[in-house]
């Protein structure tokens, strides 16, 4: 608790020195959260190109907004730069035709336990690959809670700040996300292959 604080405090006087005219501090801004951008981007996209290019766009968009961002009580940066990194890669998707690539080898280790541990952040290697390409079966608004709630950390008040939805919807559709993975994992390779088609289309 008390480095997440650290943290906050650290953020929050960099978000100050910039909107006093500190330029360096952008610089301080980009190295604190660049890693963090560009892992989220890549696990939307799955495209390293498309990862690195909505990261640039996020920090554009994010610095041409700081000097009007409001330091509050109960609204992480975090959440408002990583709304702004899942807008950028939506908005990608939405502007051309977009490929779903397979997940490289060995597949990212970033995954939950849906089976035994769902709200925990660990998993067992030989799993990883077969999750991910279940998770990559769902329709993109359960796909994207999973992802900032499993693979960027989140929390359920995190995650409805980045997408602006409420917190219930939140947990209806981790709810529904983790009933569907569950049900694919459980069943065998040809019942995947079918379940997969009918999650894509499912609302």
């Amino acid at each position: 608790m008390a480095r997440a604080e650290q943290v906050s405090v650290e953020t929050e006087s960099l978000i100050r020195r910039y909107q006093k005219g500190d330029e360096l501090a952008i610089g301080a801004l980009i190295r604190r959260y660049q890693n963090y951008v560009y892992r989220l981007c890549y696990l939307v996209m799955r495209n390293e190109q498309d990862a690195e290019d909505m990261t640039q766009e996020t920090f554009v968009r994010a610095f041409q907004a700081l000097p009007r961002y409001e330091i509050r009580v109960g609204i992480s940066f975090e959440a408002w730069l990583y709304r702004i990194a899942v807008n950028r890669c939506r908005s990608r998707m939405r502007r051309k035709w977009y490929q779903v690539f397979p997940w490289p080898s060995p597949a990212p280790q970033i995954a939950a336990d849906l089976e035994t541990q769902p709200d925990r952040l660990v998993m067992q290697d030989e799993r990883r690959s077969e999750i991910l390409t279940a998770i990559n079966s769902l329709g993109d608004k359960h796909r994207l809670v999973v992802i900032l709630r499993y693979y960027a950390g989140f929390s359920n008040e995190e995650i409805a700040q980045s997408l602006r939805i409420p917190s219930g919807t939140v947990r209806s559709r981790l709810h529904t996300a983790r009933q569907r993975l569950k049900a694919l994992l459980a069943e065998p390779e040809e019942t995947k292959r079918q379940q997969i088609v009918s999650n894509r289309v499912a609302p």
